[in-house]
């Protein structure tokens, strides 16, 4: 028997559930430094507990009594078990997932009737679990929030934008740190299923530091990307709303010219106009800031974003992903109709202009403006509720005027 002192230590457990041959070394070599696996607290999330004692020589070994419906009474089996390794001298010490943890402190003793094929189906609970890992990592972490996200944006380029460039990046990023990680365990699980299937057994070997520290690396860092997919998740569900990532500008800096500079209102409204708001925020694929500029003038409503892209086509896609997301939106056909209105030739790259008219509620739902030329694209939304047309031409010459300087 072990002398233990009335003493415990927690370690993080280095090693992965299936990794006998791991978990062996990293037993027997805290035994060395006087740390025995306790019978009473074993493991639990993540972690050994241990009883400080002598440092000894321990032998320990993961027998694996799987939880198949080939086995009638699982109880009874590991008892059973249990009770032909404490015949062959070994102490059962605790449990770990479909393994019993035994240990010895005699190195004559035979090693365990340990059937390579029990392991292997053992083993495959494991790689079970892995497997939905591996698909779940993926729903959660990237599929999930992208797809929600679009069913709200259904353009990728203006999703992408809007969502935030870096904030798709870093979801990216999380995703492939974490499906690389569980794909890695699966296949390292399911080369050790078929070493045992072909009758095999697994290798006792000392432990490899290089591969301790990699898994406890491993272990810390995925409850940090986790948390930080969570906060990035809420990020998602909290600050889409744009102008959420966006700050007051000065004025002087607008890029965008108010509606004032270029239209005549009725004196009704022209008589209550509201202060002018610009906002500006900042994007990877932008080259400068993106602006907001917000006008109200009485029932008059001017809404303008603009985009100077990295490159001509991404703003010619922009441009198109306006017009596609009021055509595609997830309520859009179902609630809106969309009426084209002809512009003048422009010496534009991109030029679209419509109106939407609310179906189910039957009144009208705004006017939208969109020009682009070259890396430029500005979009206005205008609610427009007056008896006269609407001077489409006007504004759409106006916005391209503000590009093309």
């Amino acid at each position: 028997m072990i002398k233990l002192w009335k003493k415990e230590r927690w370690l993080l457990v280095p090693c992965p559930d299936y990794d006998v041959a791991a978990m062996e070394a990293w037993l027997e070599q805290q035994a060395q430094k006087g740390l025995f696996l306790s019978a009473e607290n074993g493991f639990f999330l993540g972690f050994a507990c241990f009883e400080v004692g002598s440092p000894k020589h321990v032998r320990y070994r993961l027998d694996a009594v799987p939880k198949e419906k080939v086995f009638a009474d699982f109880p009874e089996n590991k008892a059973s078990a249990i009770e032909l390794a404490q015949e062959m001298g070994w102490e059962f010490v605790t449990e770990r997932g479909v393994f019993l943890v035994y240990r010895c402190m005699d190195d004559t003793l035979p090693e365990l009737n340990t059937d390579p094929a029990v392991q292997a189906m053992s083993l495959k609970r494991i790689q079970s679990t892995l497997s939905n890992r591996i698909f779940l990592t993926f729903w959660y972490f990237f599929l999930y929030p992208v797809l929600s996200f679009a069913l709200r944006f259904p353009a990728v380029l203006l999703s992408v934008l809007t969502a935030g460039t870096l904030r798709i990046c870093v979801l990216l990023f999380l995703t492939i740190v974490e499906l690389t990680g569980a794909v890695r365990d699966w296949r390292r699980l399911r080369k050790l299923r078929n070493h045992l299937q072909a009758g095999g057994r697994i290798e006792h070997t000392p432990e490899n530091p290089g591969w301790t520290k990699r898994s406890v690396a491993e272990k810390i860092a995925h409850p940090i990307l986790t948390a930080l997919w969570i906060a990035l998740l809420i990020s998602f569900v909290v600050k889409t709303g744009n102008p959420s990532r966006s700050t007051p500008a000065d004025l002087s800096a607008s890029p965008i010219p108010a509606a004032s500079s270029f239209l005549t209102l009725p004196q009704t409204d022209a008589g209550e106009r509201d202060e002018l708001t610009l906002l500006s925020r900042s994007d990877l694929l932008a080259q400068g800031n993106i602006y907001t500029l917000e006008e109200r003038a009485g029932s008059f409503r001017y809404d303008a974003e603009y985009y100077d892209m990295r490159t001509p086509w991404l703003a010619k896609w922009l441009a198109d992903d306006f017009a596609r997301y009021d055509a595609r939106g997830i309520f859009s056909s179902r609630t809106y109709r969309i009426t084209s209105l002809d512009l003048p030739a422009l010496d534009a790259d991109t030029a679209y202009c419509y109106f939407l008219h609310d179906t189910r509620r039957g009144h009208y739902w705004g006017h939208r403006v969109i020009v682009q030329k070259s890396c430029k694209v500005v979009s206005a939304d205008i609610w427009w509720t007056y008896d006269s047309d609407f001077p489409a031409e006007t504004i759409a010459r106006a916005l391209l005027a503000a590009i093309s300087e």
